[in-house]
């Protein structure tokens, strides 16, 4: 017996995206490997932790890199820098920022509300420039500044569903010419920005000075992340990070301990397992080989097989969504059923009744038609052929009882 079941939990088949409530992506071959050799043997975290940043420098071309427990951490930690630097007594702090920078100015028309909280874990406060309808312009940013402003956050993943038409934002070219003129760092949330692979290159080598990336997009673990930039930034993420509470088991000194006082970070409880670590170091490996061209051959094939199965189903119209399609990303690739005569109420009711089912069926309800999704946005294939048997026999049941 499966220990989903038993645990009384349905199984889930994702024909809809990369999403962390349903715990991120299939992990790659090459991460789950790593993950399982390395749950078998112990190592030193710091170590562990040093070596990983290490080689992901390596990968990306960063200065420094440190593996994360995800993209909101990475987030959370690199603000938390910013504001303290090294010095231990305000590591001790934390989240009492009394006296310190402790403000990080960002785009009105560019918050997430979701994500860019993580500046305020920490202790940090929110400044706005411009608005969500008319956007924000450079002298609104720096009119936003003051001696106060530890970093300046950026949303990469461009505007957001709370940006109205039309809305102009500062890119980042010149966020980072500002907050470099007045002596600022500029923190990046990238956490899907991995493709193209040189998106791991791109906003360092911007002159950001720290870019968070959620691994779950690049077949790593859903509970880890990685943040790239400034040495010295990184440095003191690991600092005030858990392995940063005790450091170097042969050298504390490493860390500014004295008399057997540690930085007393507010991360203490933001931990990774050895596992983890390894398999972000491991994921991105095997991202950064990955001939995405033949995965979306693999992909294409499968949808093929959706469609010969749906051939002939009356009231079933099918229409391909890929890189042919306008506004869909280059990688993805779906197929939507529209079922004439059927209301977007009795389809959303569908796609209720297979969520419901077990194992669960994911997909995405849209007017009169269902979208099953083959490939996330980040294409990686969403099921696999076993799991495909199972769509196809459901959805042709469900559609035909309608």
């Amino acid at each position: 017996m499966s220990i989903y079941k038993r645990l009384g939990v349905r199984r889930l088949i994702n024909c809809f995206d990369t999403y962390t409530m349903i715990g991120g992506h299939v992990l790659s071959e090459e991460a789950r490997a790593a993950m399982e050799e390395a749950d078998r043997n112990f190592a030193w975290l710091w170590e562990l932790e040093e070596k990983a940043g290490r080689r992901i420098a390596e990968l990306t071309g960063a200065e420094a890199a440190f593996v994360t427990p995800g993209a909101f951490a990475a987030l959370a930690m690199g603000a938390a820098a910013c504001m303290t630097g090294k010095d231990p007594e305000k590591m001790r702090r934390l989240p009492d920022t009394t006296g310190m920078r402790n403000e990080f100015v960002l785009q009105r028309c560019l918050r997430d509300f979701k994500y860019d909280r993580s500046m305020t874990i920490a202790g940090g406060r929110i400044v706005e420039a411009g608005d969500e309808r008319s956007g924000c312009t450079p002298e609104q940013i720096e009119a936003a500044m003051g001696k106060r402003t530890a970093a300046i956050h950026h949303m990469a993943h461009g505007p957001t569903a709370f940006v109205s038409e039309g809305c102009h934002f500062v890119p980042l070219e010149m966020v980072v010419e500002i907050g470099h003129e007045h002596g600022v760092p500029v923190i990046v949330d990238a956490a899907y920005q991995c493709y193209p692979p040189e998106g791991f290159r791109r906003f360092v080598g911007m002159g950001a000075d720290l870019a968070a990336y959620s691994c779950k997009y690049f077949g790593g673990p859903n509970t880890a992340g990685l943040l790239l930039g400034r040495r010295d930034l990184v440095e003191t993420v690991a600092l005030h990070s858990f392995v940063g509470q005790e450091g170097r088991p042969e050298d504390k000194s490493y860390l500014g301990v004295k008399d057997g006082r540690y930085h007393g970070s507010v991360f203490r409880g933001y931990k990774l397992d050895r596992s983890t670590v390894v398999g972000a170091v491991a994921s991105l490996e095997s991202y950064l080989k990955t001939d995405h061209e033949k995965t979306l051959r693999k992909a294409r094939e499968k949808l093929d097989r959706i469609m010969d199965a749906l051939e002939g189903v009356p009231g079933v119209e099918m229409m391909v969504l890929d890189a042919r399609t306008k506004g869909v990303d280059p990688l993805r690739i779906a197929l939507k059923v529209t079922l004439r005569g059927r209301t977007a109420a009795e389809v959303s009711g569908m796609a209720d009744a297979l969520l419901k089912g077990d194992p669960s069926i994911w997909l995405e309800a849209d007017g009169n038609g269902l979208i099953v999704g083959i490939t996330s946005f980040r294409g990686m294939i969403l099921f696999d052929d076993e799991d495909e048997k199972i769509l196809l026999q459901r959805l042709k049941k469900t559609i035909s009882k309608g």
